[in-house]
């Protein structure tokens, strides 16, 4: 069992939107990740979220909202709003599938860690002690089962390291990485975490 805290900030985009474009040349050289399958029990809650974790090795995670901080500017177009994640990682367990939504996940990462108060990405994939990682994702929905269908790109920054300069972490980096994409306009109304996407989604059906 493994047990970790991070501070998130995370927007979603609809499948066309054109701020995407920009995003994805923003990432061109980003570390690519295998697509992945994810399965999220429907819950209809933005403040608690469990996941099948695809991939090796599968794990279930529960993952609950400790403090939702409010709006932050990261720069001058971008709004998002500020979240205190508690996550618990189990290995995974073979159960009933009904009651849950698979989402197909294409991630390009980028890293950076936190050295003397400042933003530097690291390559290769290394993982420092403490920084936030970068992350945009072509997020899919697997309507029964057909094939994925294209719902959104989801642009998120989560903050790792020791809890006391989780914040520090993610502000360094999200003012250092904004300046690259001025003017993208991101804002707040977008600005949610995967148990609030998924409970608006539920919703909207």
């Amino acid at each position: 069992m493994d047990i970790r805290e991070s501070i998130e900030v995370r927007w979603f985009l609809p499948a066309d939107d054109a701020r995407a474009a920009r995003l994805v040349s923003w990432f061109s050289r980003a570390f690519s990740e295998a697509p992945r399958h994810d399965r999220y029990r429907r819950l209809r809650r933005a403040d608690l979220g469990i996941k099948k974790r695809g991939g090796r090795p599968k794990s279930l995670e529960v993952k609950f909202r400790v403090c939702a901080f409010g709006s932050i500017h990261l720069s001058p177009t971008v709004l998002g709003e500020l979240e205190r994640w508690t996550k618990l990682t189990l290995s995974s367990t073979d159960a009933d599938d009904s009651g849950w939504t698979t989402l197909t996940k294409e991630r390009r990462v980028r890293v950076f860690g936190l050295v003397g108060g400042r933003a530097v990405e690291v390559m290769d994939g290394e993982h420092p002690g403490a920084g936030c990682a970068v992350e945009l994702t072509r997020v899919a929905v697997a309507e029964g089962e057909g094939a994925a269908a294209p719902a959104a790109w989801s642009l998120g920054l989560e903050a790792f390291g020791p809890p006391e300069i989780l914040l520090e972490a993610l502000y360094a980096v999200g003012r250092a990485v904004f300046v690259e994409v001025p003017d993208l306009g991101l804002t707040s109304v977008e600005s949610k975490g995967y148990p609030a996407w998924l409970a608006e989604r539920s919703t909207e059906r």
